[in-house]
């Protein structure tokens, strides 16, 4: 009887209405500006990194906010912390009496697009592209009941990532997609190279006007989610991201428009604690297997300038599931079913010697050999990227600066049994192929054998805009997912750039945005923003000492979002 009590007062514990708002389970997008702000907040208050498993309830923002001492700071740094406090506690737009909630939006987006070199005609050679770019209509639904429950869906209107303009090649007799695509499967796809119409035109828009055009993947983003005081648990589709990396990070990277998963959080001041599974479609690629990434994730705050987080994750496929697998608790690397399994070990450092300044990084091991193992045949493949941020206050807004260096290995995703590549299904009304599949790495959008730099400038005033230069190099060898890959006879083992073609990419963004709305005191968001963009790419030759192949092109991008 006394367990029986005990269970049930740590069950009534748990679910109890949380006091901070109505709607406190809803789901906060990677899109929304609360996770910059935050991570800008905590670090001119010199209160470490917050939390780089994202997206964030409501809940859990509150909780991360409450850990930064309101005295004391200045009057910009306070001015983004009113602002934050404002954002992650808005109930719903219409609340009832008996603890449900509803919120109704439509955004409208109009975008228009120029650039000056018709060749740079794929959503890899675009800066500002198929994630980023907005759908001329979105309608959003979000419910919720009192703070244990919320759901949210949308539906857009606007291009989709092929239109029926276009013409796409498929895998042929001699083209594989690493241990994930079978040789001459004759299915249609798009990558970062595919030319595709609407990226090649000079001038563009997202005013589309023939449903030719639109993109059936929708909704982009549904949630369930359930929680209390410390725990939350989603059944989404949306995108994810763990680590605080301006490249990518190497696990799982919000360069993807989303994920499917079943995810489970807790956490308190100085822990948090995360269970995964991200679900991947093996029909489209012709496959009745069963694939699935697993992961569990420690993060821990031993003191207030230092995070810590540890993560294993696996890439699991079979034809069944074995539920034995989905023990969150268990050592996965110890599974030792290579033909089932490929495992990821995963650490993010950061540190904040003193208040607006931070060291932070992130390393994954895809493949090791042990202490006593032998002579194993399988090459290592690993991941590094450090980078530093510094922030201040500088007159009305904040002023941050950061650089970063990012570099994996040859073999970094590759197994030429299960590997760490996703394709997905993107239906359209297409010339030749009313189904395409999308190809990527689900981590660092670069995959491996590549080495890039990044540096960025902000300004920020805190609701009322930003002004921001972003600079990027990338070196890439010729390793890539079309590569093939035998892990006991590879011909290019370790060797950064083994091949002689070391393709060159060099980025410079100057981007503005400004809420309109909240200077003439709209109720409603406005905003305005532009960015311009100069790319340079070639290759450099090893065996000539030469670059070769050089090309350029500046591109603009003017857009207004307006909700209502």
């Amino acid at each position: 009887m006394k367990r029986i009590v005990l269970c049930l007062a740590v069950f009534i514990a748990f679910v109890i209405p949380l006091p901070a708002s109505v709607g406190a389970q809803e789901v906060i997008p990677l899109a929304s500006s609360v996770y910059e702000d935050m991570d800008l907040l905590y670090l001119l208050a010199g209160e470490g990194t917050p939390s780089g498993s994202r997206p964030w309830t409501k809940a859990e923002a509150q909780a991360i906010l409450g850990r930064v001492q309101k005295e004391g700071l200045q009057a910009a740094a306070l001015s983004l912390y009113e602002s934050i406090e404002e954002r992650v506690g808005a109930p719903l737009r219409w609340n009832f009496s008996d603890g449900f909630s509803l919120s109704a939006y439509a955004d409208i987006s109009v975008e228009s697009y120029v650039h000056l070199n018709s060749d740079f005609s794929s959503y890899g050679a675009w800066d500002y592209s198929y994630v980023d770019r907005k759908p001329l209509l979105r309608l959003r639904l979000d419910m919720a009941v009192s703070d244990f429950f919320y759901t949210y869906s949308d539906l857009q209107y606007g291009y989709g990532l092929h239109t029926k303009d276009d013409t796409l090649d498929y895998l042929g007799a001699d083209e594989s997609v690493g241990a994930l695509i079978p040789k001459d499967s004759k299915l249609y796809y798009v990558d970062e190279n595919t030319t595709l119409v609407q990226y090649q035109k000079r001038y563009a828009n997202n005013l589309i006007s023939s449903s030719t055009h639109i993109d059936f993947q929708t909704p982009k983003r549904s949630v369930i989610s359930l929680g209390g005081r410390q725990w939350n648990a989603t059944f989404s589709r949306d995108r994810i991201s763990w680590g605080n990396s301006k490249i990518g990070n190497f696990v799982l990277d919000d360069h993807v428009d989303f994920y499917e998963y079943l995810r489970f959080t807790t956490y308190s001041e100085y822990f948090k604690y995360e269970a995964l599974a991200v679900f991947f479609d093996m029909n489209c690629v012709g496959s009745s297997k069963l694939r699935m990434l697993l992961a569990h994730r420690l993060e821990f705050r031993p003191w207030g300038k230092v995070s810590v987080a540890v993560s294993e994750n696996v890439m699991y496929q079979d034809d069944t599931l074995d539920l034995r697998f989905l023990n969150p608790a268990f050592v996965y690397h110890n599974l030792n079913q290579r033909e089932k399994f490929n495992a990821i070990a995963h650490i993010e450092l950061a540190y904040v010697p003193f208040a607006g300044f931070r060291f932070y990084g992130q390393f994954a091991l895809d493949q090791a050999v042990a202490p006593n193992e032998g002579d194993n045949p399988e090459l290592p493949a690993w991941g590094l990227s450090l980078g530093a941020d510094y922030a201040t206050v500088l007159a009305q807004g904040v002023w941050q600066s950061s650089i970063e260096a990012s570099l994996a290995l040859p073999h970094m995703y590759r197994r030429d049994t299960v590997d760490f590549l996703m394709a997905r299904r993107y239906a359209g009304l297409n010339n030749n192929a009313w189904n395409a599949i999308k190809l990527d790495y689900i981590g660092s959008p670069y995959g491996g054998d590549a080495f890039v730099l990044h540096a960025q400038t902000l300004y920020k005033v805190a609701d009322r805009g930003s002004l921001s230069l972003a600079v990027t190099g990338v070196l890439k060898g010729d390793i890539d997912m079309f590569t093939e890959l035998d892990d006991r006879s590879s011909g290019y083992g370790t060797t950064m750039f083994s091949e002689d073609v070391i393709h060159t990419s060099f980025i410079a963004t100057l981007a503005g945005a400004l809420d309109v709305g909240n200077l003439i005191s709209f109720s409603t968001d406005w905003q305005v923003y532009s960015q311009v963009s100069l790319l340079a790419r070639g290759s450099y030759l090893q065996s000539l000492q030469a670059f070769n192949s050089h090309a350029w092109d500046v591109q603009l991008v003017m857009g207004t979002s307006f909700s209502f």
